[in-house]
């Protein structure tokens, strides 16, 4: 579920290969000149370190799956 989770989340926001972002620039065009000009407008985009952590959260549990604990002696 991890893995899914990370890998979803990355993909839905925009799979961004370099680091998170909470801003997303525009180019808007002047009406008047033609001209046009970058605005900065507050996104979230998930960056690689969303699914590298979800890979990673998954090995670690399923790690942690494979540790068996010994059996409880049966008082009697």
């Amino acid at each position: 579920m991890a893995l899914v989770a990370g890998i979803g989340t990355w993909v839905a926001t925009g799979a961004h290969v370099g680091w998170t972002r909470t801003s997303a620039v525009e180019m808007k065009r002047d009406e008047i000149t033609g001209i046009d000009y970058p605005v900065q407008r507050p996104a979230f985009v998930a960056g690689i370190e969303f699914p590298v952590a979800g890979v990673a959260a998954a090995v670690s549990l399923f790690g942690l799956s494979l540790i068996r604990r010994r059996p409880v002696a049966a008082h009697v």
